[in-house]
């Protein structure tokens, strides 16, 4: 059943509504362990374990179903007006949650919960589910069910691979209460509903009582009983019938958010427990404002978010972030202080062709903190004395890669390699890189992760290994706790 506007119909938009969010990095194969009867009550997609996404992903569609509308500057608007919106904005959500591919190869396809294809996916899924529903459930009605008994499976669409166990079935009449189409056509979802299995081309259409009666699947005047199911019949599922292997498995991989009774036999979802970001007094974010466009914004919004995760400011003034055209990988610009006293920030620009934008705006933001947000504002704490910054950067030159940098400045004889040496041994530029590898490791962002390790293997010593920085990453804790930020 194919649609291009918003369901209006109650049954599509409970079926999303009553869902739970649950978080797990099982795979499709393992989902289709779980007992149909709560995984049809279950928000989902497979190895994705933020339950903040799921919901907002959950809400947003919900949203498009409904025809939830908002207030924008004179107009108003859906929520989630379409699958272009849905994917653009759970793609701005999911970066700023840290969320990325698993390995770099996956980056753009199906494995990669940032990309068009999987968002897509999940909404073309979502929705086609919770519009089957609904017309199966409107197929239910007695009115409805007697004037239309049965319908055909048919192809609505071509598709890459057919799937041999559709082919007997196509073009074929059953009614639409035959256990055939969960039992036997449907097996991926176990449902008599669409879609029909991941990546199908097919669909169904009414057949009528006069066409189902000449097919020979009923008598002149026979009555059809409706097959409703509520919603409340799937609050649980038994674990009588299943391996006592399965039911541990599944203990071990939904944790929490499944809750067994061994007595009574059954299974059920814990009560939706979606995690409250942290509350920020002073967030970075609110002080920087992004103006870069398309992908490297949404980097640079994710790095701020990754920033927000770990710590609060300490008030610092507003500044603007953007692109640079410049040749290194980015800049932190000051100009005189309006006061004429001292210098003070005036931009953050990230090229967008650098290898790691979101390190990079990372690192950008540590030189901001040491102009405008540790010790004295309009003075850098790492050359002004400050005696906090002082501990960490007396802890940066007991490291391996801080002492490697000095040695092979001490052997280097190449002036431009010997000037390159020297800017990696100023303050500024340790207590950047060591800020920006402290969020990598603190926020949980996988963006950052992988810029992480792409810096450690682009150059020697840029980056600490992780053993190496251990006694660095405490001392930024410690002068973060002073200051009121953690």
């Amino acid at each position: 059943m194919q649609f291009v506007g918003p369901m209006t119909f109650e049954e599509a938009i409970q079926k999303i509504g009553e869902r739970s969010p649950i978080g797990s990095a099982m795979m499709s194969a393992e989902w289709a362990d779980v007992p149909v009867a709560l995984r049809e009550r279950a928000f989902f997609s497979s190895q994705v374990e933020s339950l903040r996404f799921l919901q907002r992903a959950r809400d947003q569609i919900s949203d498009y179903l409904a025809g939830a509308r908002e207030t924008l500057p004179g107009q108003t608007a859906l929520k989630a007006g379409s699958r272009s919106v849905f994917v653009d904005q759970m793609r701005k959500f999911a970066k700023s949650e840290g969320m990325g591919p698993l390995a770099p190869e996956d980056e753009h396809g199906l494995k990669d919960i940032t990309s068009e294809r999987r968002l897509g996916l999940i909404f073309n899924t979502q929705t086609q589910q919770a519009g089957d529903y609904g017309y199966w459930r409107q197929g239910m009605d007695p009115d409805v069910l007697n004037e239309f008994p049965a319908q055909r499976f048919v192809r609505v669409q071509a598709v890459k691979q057919e799937r041999e166990a559709h082919v007997p079935f196509e073009n074929q009449v059953y009614l639409k209460t035959d256990p055939i189409w969960e039992k036997r056509i449907n097996q991926d979802f176990g449902v008599p509903w669409g879609p029909w299995g991941w990546g199908c081309g097919h669909d169904v259409e009414d057949v009528d009582r006069d066409a189902t009666e000449e097919a020979g699947l009923l008598k002149s005047g026979e009555k059809v009983k409706p097959q409703l199911r509520s919603f409340n019949e799937g609050l649980e599922a038994s674990t009588e019938t299943l391996d006592p292997d399965l039911v541990e498995k599944l203990k071990a991989d939904l944790g929490e958010q499944l809750v067994v009774d061994d007595e009574a036999g059954t299974m059920s979802w814990a009560p939706a427990a979606v995690p409250v970001p942290a509350v920020r007094e002073n967030a970075v974010s609110e002080a920087i404002t992004v103006q870069a466009p398309g992908v490297l914004g949404e980097d640079m919004d994710a790095a701020l978010a990754a920033i927000d995760r770990v710590h609060d400011d300490g008030r610092l003034p507003d500044l603007e972030a953007k692109t640079s055209k410049q040749s290194s990988y980015g800049y932190f610009r000051m100009a005189p202080a309006a006061d004429g006293a001292g210098i003070e920030a005036d931009h953050i620009g990230v090229r967008n062709t650098g290898p790691w934008p979101t390190f990079t705006m990372t690192h950008e933001t540590g030189h901001f903190l040491d102009l405008e947000g540790i010790g004295a504002k309009g003075t850098f704490a790492t050359s002004g004395g400050d005696p906090d910054m002082k501990r960490v950067l007396e802890a940066a030159e007991k490291t391996d890669a801080i002492k490697s940098l000095r040695s092979r400045l001490e052997e280097t004889t190449s002036e431009d390699g010997r000037a390159y040496l020297r800017y990696l041994l100023k303050p500024q530029e340790i207590w950047a890189r060591a800020y920006s590898q402290f969020i990598a490791k603190r926020s949980g962002f996988k963006a950052l992760e992988r810029d992480l390790k792409k810096a450690l293997e682009a150059e020697k010593d840029r980056q600490w290994e992780s053993g190496d920085f251990g006694v660095l990453e405490q001392a930024i804790e410690g002068m973060m706790r002073k200051l009121g930020w953690l």
